[in-house]
């Protein structure tokens, strides 16, 4: 009679098969890391995309409106008028924190508001409007009025902190942003009606407070108020104006050679530095978060710049062009007035 059969001896993993196995498990989390991590640049990236195409089209759209909308009488008033700024000393008043740097560069790194003589690109793509981009102003009737009273709006890019007053010892990320400043019909009667007159300057850069009716004065056309954000993150701003030639065609006046960098326009002008153009190419340049992140880590001294790049100005358009999108609409002008 046989008795109970002998126990299996247990088999172990030896040294050989545990590390074979825990290569493949490496492996394998590896590959799902990286795949993980491609599908959230992805991801970041359409945000991105989807954020700046948000921003770019309230920007073009209330654009379009004000414009659209724009009044003039037959007379020597300044109806409408663009700046293009590239120095520092001519943002003295406009809430523009100039320091720290490196910052927008100033003078030419910041002004091509035309092609270079036979560049091939498409011209969105190289194009810059100087230190703070266009400064655009001009009277327009819109529903913040009731749709009928005259009112003065202006839109320039300004740098500052995100909270507070732009000044060197304010803690605050300091970011580029698009402002639309719309001055009430009651100021607007009470000034006039010609935009560079001396009571739509301003005397300080500190620009007035979010939380009171501040924001609608004569001032804000210079200075916007913080309650006058449009669009952050918008690094660039510009225009072409153009008349109708007799058989139809567009006709540019401003920038009328590389050099214009200013229009302005009266009522009754005749000539092509100051006529009232009928329509109007804006152009404007829009960073995502994770790019204007950067930028402001470039700005405050927390990046060194790359070895292959030569100087700040040309590190600073780098980071742009490689973080932004340029966005372009074509808007009919409004009619004079009867």
């Amino acid at each position: 009679m046989n008795g109970p059969a002998a126990p299996t001896p247990c088999r172990g993993f030896t040294m050989l098969e545990l590390l074979v196995a825990v290569t493949i498990t490496l492996l394998v989390a590896g590959v799902m890391l990286g795949v993980v991590q491609a599908a959230l640049f992805q991801w970041g990236r359409m945000q991105a995309t989807q954020s700046r195409d948000a921003a770019a089209q309230l920007v073009l759209d209330l654009l379009q409106r004000d414009l659209q909308a724009a009044r003039w009488r037959s007379d020597a008033n300044h109806w409408l008028a663009v700046d293009l700024i590239s120095s520092g000393p001519g943002l003295a008043n406009h809430g523009w924190l100039l320091s720290p740097g490196p910052m927008k560069p100033s003078g030419a790194g910041s002004l091509r508001p035309l092609p270079a003589d036979g560049e091939t690109r498409h011209p969105l793509d190289g194009l810059r409007f100087g230190l703070a981009g266009a400064w655009l102003r001009f009277v327009t009737t819109n529903v913040e009025s009731g749709g009928g009273l005259p009112t003065v709006v202006s839109y320039q890019v300004v740098r500052r902190p995100v909270v507070g007053n732009p000044v060197s010892d304010n803690p605050a990320p300091v970011h580029y942003a698009l402002y639309r400043s719309v001055v009430s019909d009651t100021e607007t009667f009470s000034r006039g009606y010609d935009v560079l007159a001396a009571a739509y300057g301003s005397t300080s850069n500190t620009p007035s407070g979010a939380l009171s009716t501040a924001y609608r004065q004569a001032r804000n056309v210079t200075n916007p108020s913080h309650a006058n954000l449009l669009a952050s993150h918008v690094v660039d701003f510009g225009c072409w104006l153009h008349v109708r030639a007799a058989n139809g065609d567009l006709v540019r006046i401003f920038p009328s050679d590389p050099d214009d960098v200013d229009h302005h326009a009266t009522g009754d002008g005749v000539t092509d530095d100051s006529r009232m153009p009928e329509v109007a190419d804006v152009f404007v340049r829009i960073m995502g978060e994770a790019g204007a992140a950067t930028l402001e880590a470039l700005e405050a001294g927390r990046l060194v710049r790359p070895a292959g790049i030569a100087t700040d100005a040309e590190w600073w358009w780098h980071v742009v062009e490689e973080n932004s999108q340029v966005y372009f609409r074509r808007i009919e002008i409004g009619r004079k007035a009867p």
